[in-house]
């Protein structure tokens, strides 16, 4: 990679980060968000090490700024799914698909609140958790163009919910290789999580419920 100019104006700065988080995904994708490496990352970057922190004060805001990337498109995803009025399985299944065929996207979700919150500042956090936020808002917006009896606010406590659902799937789903050995065995086999059924599984049931609540609240007005 050709190594930049120290960046002065601002828009020079946004080429910069540009550049420094395109590197970064690629390289996340390649080897995990865990090993990402600040000194690869430079490389990869043509930004050294040092001159990245002039950009992002952490690691670990590099790979919330991947996260906000990767939803980002996820979202757009499902908006384009559930253009209109759909039915529970339909959402379930465009909810599902944009999210594991984002396998870093997934991984980022099970470290957000562990991990990569760790080692910021207040200020850089609540940037992040005000994009996400913004972003979870959009999912809202077309679940409930999708299925109009969706309150907004069960909405978005089901897309946070949706959210700690994929944390904890995600990695249950892919163990390590030792593990995956493990439970390979037949008295093993039927605990190890398969994450498109389970995940379209839980959507759908989260769904059904809130909708057997909506329905109980507009039958007593």
């Amino acid at each position: 990679m050709p190594r930049f100019q120290r960046a002065r104006k601002p828009e020079e700065k946004e080429v910069r980060r540009a550049a420094i988080l395109g590197a970064a995904r690629a390289l996340a994708r390649e080897v995990g968000p865990i090993a990402l490496s600040l000194n690869e990352l430079g490389r990869r970057s043509g930004v050294s090490k040092p001159n990245i922190y002039r950009y992002f004060e952490s690691r670990e805001e590099i790979l919330l700024g991947l996260l906000i990337a990767e939803l980002e498109e996820a979202a757009s995803d499902i908006e384009g799914a559930l253009d209109r009025r759909a039915d529970i399985a339909r959402v379930a299944a465009a909810v599902t698909r944009a999210f594991l065929q984002r396998p870093l996207l997934c991984q980022l979700i099970g470290i957000v609140a562990s991990i990569l919150e760790h080692n910021l500042s207040v200020e850089a956090i609540a940037a992040s958790k005000l994009r996400i936020a913004q972003l979870l808002g959009r999912i809202v917006v077309a679940s409930r163009r999708a299925l109009p009896w969706l309150a907004e606010e069960a909405g978005t406590w089901a897309c946070s919910s949706i959210g700690l659902f994929i944390a904890g799937l995600w990695p249950a789903a892919h163990p390590s290789p030792a593990a995956t050995e493990v439970m390979a065995r037949p008295e093993l086999h039927a605990l190890l999580p398969d994450a498109e059924r389970d995940l379209r599984r839980f959507i759908e049931t989260l769904l059904t419920g809130l909708e057997t609540i909506a329905r109980r609240k507009s039958a007593k007005t």
